[in-house]
């Protein structure tokens, strides 16, 4: 159902019921790009939830390409859905499309993004503050098993230029470097957020920085990727190597209870924010009372060797 492509994805919830009453809430979900580990999850986890609330849900991956988010949106409008989930990579993307979805009387949720047009609820992360607290967990890492020892922190960083709300958590990552660790560098960056991405940034950092130490990441695709090129080098079990970055998938908390390389990933717990989606969409068509706000922040919860047995149970 998620198979990774270039081009968009039409993923219908096939657990939905072929005949429809007309009371049925009818939802139209858009997510970014399937590639991307956890937001393929979490697309999961929406079906599911939709299923369980006998919600009419579809799903579509317009992989990063803001033409085939409008058309999906187009397409959803043209379906009579009640209500519209959208996930914009920057506040201006789509916002158009949505603003005629809201102004039509159907519900408009976001995800990861405020956009520039009216929406009924948002779900998103405070970017900088995420941000600083990855940088923060790899600073006192690197305070403890690097500059005590008298070893320079050498730091990789993976962002995305290219993505407003990727380019505020790197804002933070970078913030929380330099105010607690002085004693560190960033000395190369490398862009992306898929695995792919993240493998080709990590082979380049080694290259030009053998002796790199640290690399910090906007997401976990990207550093699973990272990961990749520090096993194929040898590199996994080093102690005086710290790989710091958010999401809080399955793949990246298994690799913190290796008590290898992968330090810490802030758990955003992104299942549950999908389903949380989903459920406040159906109440805001139903007109029902919700504890939902009109922005909801993601949890931001460190997963590091000290609690990781107990976050896997």
């Amino acid at each position: 159902m998620c198979a990774c492509s270039t081009e968009s994805k039409l993923v219908e919830n096939e657990k939905a019921e072929t005949k429809k009453d007309d009371d049925q809430v009818k939802v139209g979900i858009l997510l970014n790009q399937a590639s991307t580990q956890v937001i393929s999850d979490m697309g999961n986890a929406m079906l599911d939830k939709a299923d369980e609330l006998g919600i009419d849900a579809t799903l579509m991956y317009y992989e990063m390409d803001v033409q085939e988010m409008i058309t999906g949106i187009e397409n959803y409008m043209a379906s009579d859905v009640d209500a519209l989930i959208v996930h914009p990579m920057n506040a201006n993307d789509g916002a158009e499309a949505m603003q005629k979805a809201y102004d039509a009387g159907i519900q408009v949720l976001v995800f990861d993004t405020e956009p520039n047009c009216d929406y009924s609820n948002c779900f998103m992360a405070s970017n900088e503050e995420l941000g600083y607290k990855i940088g923060e967990q790899a600073a006192n890492w690197a305070k403890e098993n690097l500059v005590s020892k008298g070893m320079t922190p050498v730091i990789g960083l993976v962002n995305e230029p290219s993505s407003e709300f990727l380019t505020e958590r790197e804002t933070g990552i970078r913030n929380a470097l330099e105010e607690l660790l002085p004693e560190g560098e960033i000395v190369i960056t490398g862009a992306g957020t898929t695995a792919l991405a993240g493998q080709e940034a990590g082979e380049n950092f080694l290259q030009a920085y053998p002796d790199m130490n640290m690399v910090v990441s906007i997401n976990d695709d990207t550093m699973h990727g990272v990961y990749e090129a520090f096993a194929q080098a040898g590199l996994t079990t080093s102690e005086n190597i710290g790989l710091f970055s958010c999401d809080g998938t399955q793949k990246s908390k298994e690799y913190v209870a290796e008590g290898g390389i992968f330090k810490c990933v802030v758990d955003l717990e992104l299942n549950k924010v999908g389903e949380n989606m989903v459920e406040c969409a159906q109440k805001d068509v139903l007109g029902e009372d919700s504890d939902y706000e009109k922005i909801n922040y993601f949890p931001m919860n460190p997963v590091t060797i000290e609690n990781v047995e107990e976050v896997l149970k």
